[in-house]
C-alpha cells in the first residue's frame, strides 16, 4: 500500500508513464486507407492510380495526414478524424462517404433545390466540400447561407466552366461572407482583385491557384495557411522572389508546371519551415535543396525531360517519404552505399523503373523503409522476396495479374500487403487524366490566348 508520504511521488511517476506512452503511441504521419466503391487516387498525383488485388473490389491507398484523395467526381483532405476504412458511394452531384453526405456540388447536374431544403442540421455538420461547377445562382444562395451557418468551415472548390474572372471574383466575395473554409481551390484564371479577395478568408490552411501571370504580385498574408498547391496552364507565368514573402511559415508547397513557367529559386528558398515538397517543373534547380528546406520530411519530384539532374537530393538528410520520377531512371548511376546513406530515416519509397533487372536486394539495407511503391517494370521480382520488413507493396498490376506471382509474393511476404497499381503517361494532358472533376477539362482544354 502506498504511504501518504509516498503519494506524491507515486503520482508523478504514473504521470510520466503515461505520457510515454502517449509519446510512443503518437499517430503516424502514413496512413493506410481502405477504400470500397470508387477508383481513388491522391490528388494531382499522375501516378498514383490503385486498384483492388481481388473481386473483393476493396482498394488499400497510402496517404499522409494532409493528403488531399480524388474519387472519379470529388476531392477531400484526409485529416486524422478520417476513417481508416472508407465506403464510397458516389451520384452525379453528391458523395457518400460510410453513409454521410460529405460533399455536393453544384452543377447542372445538381439536386433540385428542395433537396437544400430539406438537409438536416446533421448532414450539413458531415459535409467536408462544395464544389462549384458553375457560377453560383441566386436561387441556390439562400440554402448556401444555411450551410454555411451551421458549417462554415467546409472546404470550397471553384471549378467553374464559364471562363470569367468576373464572375469568380463575384462568387468569391460572395463566399467569403458567409464561409470560412480551411481549403480553397480555384481551378480558374485570377486576376489582382481576385488575389486582394484571399485576404477575406483569413481561415485558410490549403489554397490551390493557378501561376500568376504577373511575376510581380504576392500573396496577400494569410495567418493560417500552410499549404498552397500551384499549377500552370498557360504560356508566360511566374513566379517572382516576393511571391511567398508574407506566408514564410508555409509547411506544404506544390508546384506543377507543365508550360515553362518561370519560378525564382529564390522564392523557394525563403520557405525555411517546409516539411513537403511536390514539384513537376523542369526548371527547378535542386542544389543544396536539404540546406535552404532543413525540416523537409516529404519530397516528390516528377520531371519530364530527359537529363536534368537531381544528383542534389543524393545526399544525407531526413526524408520519411520520397516518390521520384525522373524521365530517365530515379537510380542511374548511383552507388548503392550513397543511396543507403542518404535516406537513413526513409519509411517510405515510391519511383518509376524502367530496368528489367532491377535489383532489390540492397533495399534490405533501408532499415526503416515500410513502404514500397514501383510503377512500371517490376525488374528482378524474387529479389522482393526478401524484404520481408515491408508493410506494403505496390507493383504493376500487369505483373500482378498473374495469379503466380501473386501466390510466390505472399507466401514470401505474408505479413505485406500488396496493392497492384498503374501509371499514366507524362505531358501537358497528364492533368485531364487524373483531376476527376468535369469542370476542369473546360479550364484546361480552352485555346491559348495570342
Amino acid at each position: 500500500m502506498v504511504s501518504r508520504k509516498n503519494m506524491s511521488p507515486f503520482i508523478l511517476f504514473i504521470i510520466i508513464l503515461m505520457l510515454w506512452q502517449c509519446k510512443g503511441n503518437k499517430e503516424e504521419d502514413i496512413r493506410l486507407i481502405t477504400f470500397k466503391g470508387s477508383n481513388v487516387a491522391r490528388f494531382l498525383d499522375f501516378s498514383t492510380s490503385f486498384s483492388a488485388l481481388d473481386s473483393l473490389g476493396y482498394v488499400n491507398l497510402l496517404t499522409r495526414n494532409g493528403d488531399w484523395i480524388s474519387t472519379n467526381n470529388f476531392s477531400f483532405f484526409v485529416r486524422r478524424d478520417l476513417a481508416d476504412t472508407l465506403r464510397v458511394h458516389e451520384l452525379d452531384s453528391l458523395i457518400y462517404i460510410n453513409g454521410d453526405l460529405t460533399g455536393i456540388s453544384i452543377s447542372k447536374d445538381s439536386p433540385p433545390l428542395s433537396f437544400f431544403n430539406q438537409l438536416s442540421a446533421e448532414e450539413i455538420s458531415h459535409l467536408r466540400t462544395i464544389q462549384f461547377e458553375e457560377p453560383i445562382w441566386d436561387s441556390i444562395r439562400p440554402y448556401l447561407k444555411k450551410i454555411a451557418l451551421l458549417n462554415p468551415a467546409v472546404d470550397i472548390v471553384y471549378f467553374s466552366e464559364m471562363d470569367s474572372v468576373a464572375l469568380l471574383n463575384r462568387d468569391l466575395l460572395w463566399l467569403s461572407q458567409y464561409f470560412r473554409p480551411r481549403a480553397l481551390f480555384l481551378g480558374h484564371e485570377t486576376d489582382s482583385i481576385s488575389f486582394s479577395s484571399l485576404a477575406k478568408f483569413p481561415s485558410l490552411e490549403t489554397l490551390m491557384l493557378a501561376l500568376p501571370i504577373n511575376g510581380n504580385s504576392y500573396l496577400p498574408h494569410l495567418p493560417h495557411l500552410k499549404e498552397i498547391i500551384l499549377f500552370n496552364n498557360e504560356d508566360s507565368t511566374s513566379i517572382g522572389s516576393c511571391f511567398f514573402i508574407k506566408n514564410l511559415d508555409l509547411e506544404s508547397l506544390t508546384i506543377i508546371d507543365n508550360n515553362g513557367g518561370t519560378i525564382d529559386c529564390a522564392a523557394l528558398n525563403k520557405l525555411k519551415n517546409l516539411r513537403n515538397l511536390h514539384m513537376e517543373s523542369d526548371s527547378i534547380v535542386l542544389n543544396d535543396i536539404y540546406v535552404h528546406h532543413p525540416h523537409l520530411k516529404y519530397l516528390d519530384l516528377r520531371l519530364n525531360k530527359e537529363g536534368v539532374s537531381i544528383s542534389g537530393i543524393f545526399k544525407k538528410n531526413k526524408l520519411k517519404w520520397l516518390s521520384l520520377h525522373p524521365a530517365d531512371g530515379p537510380f542511374m548511376g548511383q552507388n548503392p552505399k550513397v543511396l543507403q546513406d542518404s535516406f537513413p530515416e526513409l519509411e517510405y519509397l515510391e519511383f518509376e523503373n524502367n530496368d528489367s533487372l532491377l535489383d532489390y536486394r540492397n533495399f534490405k539495407n533501408y532499415k526503416k523503409l515500410k513502404y514500397l511503391v514501383v510503377f512500371g517494370k517490376v525488374g528482378l521480382d524474387s529479389t522482393l522476396h526478401n524484404l520481408d520488413h515491408l508493410r506494403y507493396l505496390s507493383l504493376s498490376d500487369t505483373f500482378l495479374k498473374d495469379s503466380v506471382n501473386v501466390v510466390k509474393l505472399q507466401k514470401a511476404l505474408p505479413n505485406t500487403i500488396i496493392t497492384p497499381n498503374s501509371g499514366a503517361c507524362l505531358g501537358s494532358g497528364w492533368l485531364l487524366l487524373i483531376i476527376p472533376l468535369a469542370a476542369l477539362w473546360f479550364y484546361f482544354l480552352k485555346p491559348k490566348k495570342i
